[in-house]
């Protein structure tokens, strides 16, 4: 992990208190992909586990924070999704 994650996480962001987003993201097809293959990958880990599996899964770094407590942390003002010329576009408005 980062030195500059590994802060974040262990301050529970208090830097950034304070701090403040606007803009808008373009979300790649491939970063689409990967959250759409996270999403997948959780539904099959909370699945019951098959006793013929021959290799062990790789556990969550305990040192991660839970998204949902992080999420807490945030006020979001503004949070839509729309296309625009074949691409998605978020747009932001948030702070800690």
């Amino acid at each position: 992990m980062h030195p500059i994650q590994k802060h974040l996480f262990d301050t529970n962001f208090k830097d950034l208190a304070g701090s403040k987003i606007e803009g808008t993201i373009a979300l790649s097809e491939e970063l689409i992909n990967l959250g759409i293959l996270d999403f997948i990958n959780g539904l099959k880990a909370d699945a019951p586990a098959k006793e013929t599996s021959s290799t062990p899964e790789t556990a969550p770094s305990a040192a991660m924070p839970d998204p949902k407590e992080l999420l807490k942390l945030v006020t979001i003002d503004k949070l839509q999704v729309r296309a625009q010329n074949g691409k998605i576009m978020v747009d932001i408005k948030a702070a800690l």
